[in-house]
């Protein structure tokens, strides 16, 4: 009877148990939504940090590139005559201007602060009101279902040209190969009736810094002995390879930088606590969704190469935005085959000469960054008008002789004194 007894309630634990270890139901992600597209293509390294995206992501996120015609007007005629006054005698501007864009043209393998310096100098001389408060090194979070991705997108400058608090963005300066994640709800959540008002947000991401950070992703570290292994350093430089894009102005970290320029303007941004480097927990649903609408956003580059600045144009719709923000489902309106929503367009704009590289660069960039001016009046960036240089007044020459040639003379002595001694030494 002790035996029976006390195997009753074991079998009656056993029974709880059961229940509770019953799996939830799983839904299988909506078609053509990011989780599915991630389903389709299981063998693909596609969960990945932006700076090792690669061509994959830019076809199957269905984004468009589309390259405009360069921006290579107005420039000086060739007319023979005679040169300018800049020519002849450039201004401390445009002899700054000119070593500045020299700078950025070096061809470093390794980013330098002086290109960098380089670059904010070029861009304040030419467009001085846009571009006068950078926000330097930003590092832009990306917004994934409910995980927040700190500091997983960078650049070099980021100008916010409606607000003045563009420090925020910066204030993670973590390595990007070590992002940790963080649930969305840990943020502070802004207020639901969010305005519909997009701020212009422009940000320049030099393509040397890119590819040094691809190839930081791939370094192999020396032994003990100082030596590398060649067969790790030969499949780490096949890696490296792999994520290099087949077209370097279609780049698809672009396409992290303009969602993650995106993101910024309807997520709050993420508060500094301790939970910054926890995993999410269980059963965390999505967070309500913002009120996506249309952007219109800018990147900024260069080529050294050909000696040319690259403006990106990038038109994300509300519908791309949603699918990030949940990856299981599609927006109601969406039938296309694939993810859609992101198109790129892009313009080149010589860097010499440069008369008329102010107005080549601002029709680029458009009225909305830059403001209305006349693409056709070119900026010479001269002074005033020369003036001679300052002289003494002229004075009348000296008429005095105990004053000519600078020299004191004697005070002459009369006639008659010398007559006199010359009597009295006589009688001697």
């Amino acid at each position: 009877m002790a035996t029976s007894q006390s195997s009753t309630p074991i079998n009656t634990r056993q029974k709880i148990n059961r229940r509770e270890r019953r799996p939830s139901r799983v839904f299988p992600p909506d078609k053509n939504s990011l989780y599915d597209i991630l389903r389709q293509h299981a063998c693909e390294s596609l969960f990945v940090l932006p700076i090792c995206w690669t061509d994959s992501h830019s076809l199957y996120l269905g984004v468009e590139w589309r390259e405009l015609p360069p921006c290579d007007t107005p420039r000086p005629p060739n007319s023979p005559g005679t040169p300018s006054r800049g020519h002849l005698n450039p201004s401390s501007t445009i002899n700054r201007l000119i070593a500045a864009l020299d700078q950025i043209l070096e061809p470093d393998l390794l980013p330098s602060k002086k290109t960098l310096a380089a670059i904010e100098t070029v861009l304040g001389v030419l467009w001085r009101t846009p571009f006068s408060e950078p926000c330097k090194s930003p590092k832009l979070h990306l917004y994934f279902g409910s995980r927040v991705y700190r500091g997983a997108v960078g650049a070099q400058f980021m100008w916010n040209l409606t607000s003045k608090e563009t420090a925020s963005s910066s204030s993670s300066s973590r390595s990007a190969s070590t992002v940790p994640s963080v649930p969305i709800d840990v943020l502070k959540q802004s207020s639901p009736n969010q305005s519909h008002f997009a701020p212009s947000i422009i940000c320049y991401v030099g393509k040397p810094q890119v590819a040094s950070a691809r190839r930081k992703c791939f370094r192999v570290k020396p032994d003990s002995r100082g030596s590398y292994d060649e067969r790790v350093l030969r499949l780490q430089e096949r890696r490296r390879r792999k994520i290099d894009p087949s077209n370097s102005d279609k780049d698809a970290y672009f396409i992290a930088v303009f969602l993650a320029m995106a993101q910024k303007h309807f997520y709050p941004t993420p508060s500094i606590s301790g939970r910054c480097d926890s995993q999410m927990p269980k059963h965390r649903s999505i967070p309500p969704r913002p009120d996506f609408h249309d952007l219109k956003l800018r990147i900024l580059t260069h080529d050294v190469d050909k000696k040319e600045f690259i403006v990106y144009t990038g038109y994300l719709t509300r519908g791309f935005l949603q699918k990030f923000h949940n990856p299981s489902k599609t927006p109601a309106d969406d039938d296309d085959a694939v993810v859609s929503g992101l198109k790129i367009e892009y313009t080149r704009v010589p860097i010499w000469p440069i008369l008329g590289l102010r107005e080549r660069l601002g029709k680029a960039l458009g009225p909305d960054i830059v403001g209305n001016f006349n693409p056709d009046e070119m900026e010479t960036w001269e002074t005033g008008p020369e003036t001679e240089p300052e002289t003494e007044p002229e004075t009348e020459p000296e008429t005095d002789p105990e004053k000519q040639n600078g020299k004191r003379r004697r005070p002459s002595i009369p006639p008659q004194a010398v007559q006199k001694e010359t009597a009295k030494r006589n009688k001697r």
